[in-house]
């Protein structure tokens, strides 16, 4: 009975096709493979084959990675479709006995010098090779080394070389024996073989170069310019290519399948890299007389002087890229206009300008920044975007500049662009209202300010008014004031939101809210200002400072109000309370006033409104300003303070709490589990997490020996057991409710 219920199983798993779901199920988790090659004869053969389907040959990869032998290569390596390797490949096998084995040259660590992929040959060995990764050591740069046949083909004039067997023989790889500065000798494989790897494999879909070497850059540089095999490439990625724009242009139109260009640290030149492959031709066409204006979105600034409009203009052609990513990139001091007829996503960073930006020239010429004439501020037209299609983009990192860089880059995608991110930014005065005097503002679903400055509380309130279409939000590095919120005639129109982050604060610190607050008619109980002032959640001398100004403040208005001990509430007008206070001057009355209560109500009927919320952060994050750490931030979430408003965010699953938490108790706990049933994590931001608690070994959940979060904490885990239990033990949390 017994093999007859296995037998349909043994039956499932002899199926091919159940080994390939299996098997491509675990495509990366080498161990798990190699645990299925121990099943069977047959597995073993199948699984094989997917373990050097991705094979990363570098020295600091994954210690469940395959340690491959060269006759395994030979037998599997046509299964390999994507590889990484390192260069240089270095050996010292063979070298007579004063080499130092288990020494790199110049690094005093013990390590095994022998690149793994030292006696293959992956150009030979990998016909259907689909991915190519190469990873620049950058303690060897200097051992790197190429063969003469290469330097003899870089002085020939005929470029149809490539494609005869000459042409492959100069791509050959050959070992070449070089000593270290200890005249330790080591054999290296010449650096033809990145070459080789290419040349052999038109059919590659992607190549990755990661590391710095203007000698590998430079050949590689020439080799993309001279060659026109690689019709299927769709991935490109380069790392400090120096280049000129027709040389990048003509590049770009040697790889017709191209989709996705990276490139780090980009230095465009004026003048051709490559000037015996350069075409007149091709030259000629990439540079344009502007006599009339370019014929783009926005025109250069009327404002301009003539000769900005009849200078050359070099036009960088992007054709089929859809996505464009330009780490520290460094822009000719010419007129350049970018046009992008596919692109998609774009991403920026580190972005030196042209003079006109940050006078970047004269700082690294004369060591100073020179005075900014008419010249160098028309010289702020340098740059042109033209990039119809744009749906992402993504600034990170950027300098103090103008806005001017990006304005035309967003004119001309007003109605395509979702997504804009701006990420350590200084953003210009006029950020917020160029977004919205133009269609973005409409479309945007994704906005993304993470820690940029110069934006006010204002304009963040005003944004937040005009996206109607937003779905994620992270604010600046800036705090939107609850007070500005409340004087706003408008507001916030994103109601589609599903995650929010933003550094919200009730009142600024030296508002005169606080004071008022204490003279609150509400807060009046028997004459007398409660000592614990519920409505905010927390005493007003955690704000003020305990035991300073707010106590002295405190008993002033106490005295005043109150009038003495026997005063009653009937004896307080609620419509008109003069107070002198602690600094002299007299408080406008409260008939006048925006009490904080009410600041804090409409900061919470606004959050209501978002019943789409998935994500809320209200801390600002870790990048808060210092007098902000101990300064409270968002709103209550105690049912005192108005949690209740919040019950039509049902779809809640992840809260940050920060500056409140020593007011949640078990009524909070059990309204969270009630309205709240999607949420799966509560983050405390506010440092305070478990003052005046430990937990011990043995000891029971019991929230009246913990103060602040912790004692939320075994609230909730009491509560909602099936969710937030931690490392309680249900005996631990029933008996310590008890």
């Amino acid at each position: 009975m017994r093999n007859d219920t296995q037998n349909p199983i043994h039956k499932a798993l002899a199926l091919s096709e159940i080994r390939s779901h299996i098997g491509y199920f675990l495509i990366g988790s080498n161990k798990d493979l190699i645990t299925c090659m121990l099943v069977c004869k047959q597995w073993r053969q199948d699984f094989r084959r997917l373990l050097y389907l991705h094979l990363d040959l570098t020295p600091n990869r994954h210690s469940n990675s395959v340690a491959i032998l060269p006759m395994q290569w030979r037998a599997f390596g046509p299964y390999t479709q994507s590889l990484a390797i390192k260069e240089p490949a270095i050996s010292n096998r063979g070298v007579m006995g004063q080499l130092k084995r288990g020494k790199l040259p110049g690094s005093s660590d013990p390590k095994f010098v022998q690149s793994i992929d030292y006696n293959l040959d992956p150009a030979s060995h990998c016909p259907n090779l689909l991915h190519l990764t190469i990873k620049i050591d950058p303690k060897l740069v200097s051992f790197c080394c190429w063969n003469k046949q290469d330097h003899a083909r870089d002085d020939d004039d005929d470029d149809d070389d490539d494609d005869g067997d000459d042409g492959a023989s100069a791509y050959s790889s050959t070992t070449a024996v070089t000593c270290d500065s200890r005249m330790e000798m080591f054999f290296i494989k010449t650096s033809n073989r990145v070459q080789a790897l290419l040349h052999r494999h038109p059919q590659l879909q992607s190549f990755r170069w990661i590391g710095i070497s203007e000698a590998h850059m430079d050949h590689l540089g020439r080799y993309f310019l001279s060659t026109l095999h690689h019709t299927q490439l769709a991935e490109l990625h380069l790392e400090h290519l120096i280049t000129s724009v027709p040389e990048l242009n003509r590049i770009i139109a040697n790889l017709p399948s191209l989709r996705t260009l990276y490139l780090r640290t980009l230095f465009l030149e004026s003048t051709p890299k490559w000037p015996d492959l350069s075409s007149s031709t091709e030259d000629e066409m990439s540079v344009l007389s502007l006599s009339e204006p370019p014929s783009l979105e926005t025109p250069p600034s009327p404002e301009a002087p003539p000769s900005l409009h009849q200078q050359s203009s070099i036009v960088l052609d992007l054709q089929g890229i859809r996505h464009l990513t330009l780490i520290r990139p460094r822009f000719p001091l010419l007129h350049l206009i970018i046009l992008g007829p596919a692109l998609q996503q774009l991403y920026l960073a580190e972005c030196q300008f042209p003079p006109g930006f940050d006078h970047l020239t004269g700082s690294q010429n004369a060591g100073s920044i020179p005075t900014s004439t008419t010249e160098t501020s028309t010289s702020a037209f340098s740059v042109h975007w033209t990039c119809p299609q744009l749906k992402v983009f993504t600034h990170d990192k950027a300098p103090v500049q103008p806005m001017v860089f990006t304005h035309n880059l967003l004119d001309s995608s007003q109605s395509t662009l979702h997504s804009l991110s701006f990420t350590s930014y200084n953003l210009e005065a006029m950020f917020v209202s160029d977004m919205i005097s133009h269609n973005h503002c409409k479309i945007l679903t994704h906005l993304d300010l993470t820690n940029s400055a110069w934006i006010k509380s204002a304009s963040v309130q005003l944004l937040l008014c005009h996206c109607p279409e937003l779905i994620d939000f992270t604010g600046p590095q800036g705090v939107l004031w609850g007070e500005d919120m409340a004087q706003s005639p408008l507001s916030w129109a994103c109601l589609k939101l599903k995650r929010l982050r933003l550094l919200i604060c009730l009142a600024r610190p030296d508002s005169e809210m606080w004071e008022q607050n204490l003279k609150d008619p509400r807060q009046l109980h028997g004459g007398r200002i409660q000592s614990d002032h519920v409505p905010l959640g927390f005493p007003l001398q955690e704000v003020l400072g305990a035991g300073n100004e707010a106590s002295r403040l405190q008993g002033s208005l106490t005295g005043i109000v109150t009038g003495g001990d026997d005063v009653d509430d009937e004896d307080v007008d609620e419509d008109d309370v003069d107070v002198e206070g602690a600094h002299g001057p007299t408080v406008r009355s409260t008939s006048d006033s925006i009490w904080l209560r009410d600041v804090q109500n409409v900061v919470l009927d606004q959050l209501a409104k978002l019943t789409q919320l998935e994500l809320l952060d209200l801390s600002g994050g870790f990048s808060t300003f210092h007098f902000l750490v101990e300064y409270p931030r968002g709103v209550p979430w105690t049912l005192d303070a108005g949690l209740d408003r919040l019950r039509g965010l049902s779809k809640m699953r992840e809260l940050i709490v920060t500056g409140w938490e020593d007011k949640m108790r078990r009524p909070e706990a059990k309204w969270m589990k009630q309205f709240w049933p999607d949420l799966r994590s509560i983050v405390n931001r506010s440092g305070n997490l478990t003052r005046g608690f430990m937990r011990m070994k043995g000891s029971k959940a019991n929230e009246e020996f913990a103060v602040g979060w912790m004692a939320f904490e075994i609230c909730l885990a009491q509560e909602w057991p099936e969710r937030f239990a931690g490392t309680w033990s249900p005996e631990d949390l029933a008996l310590g409710r008890l």
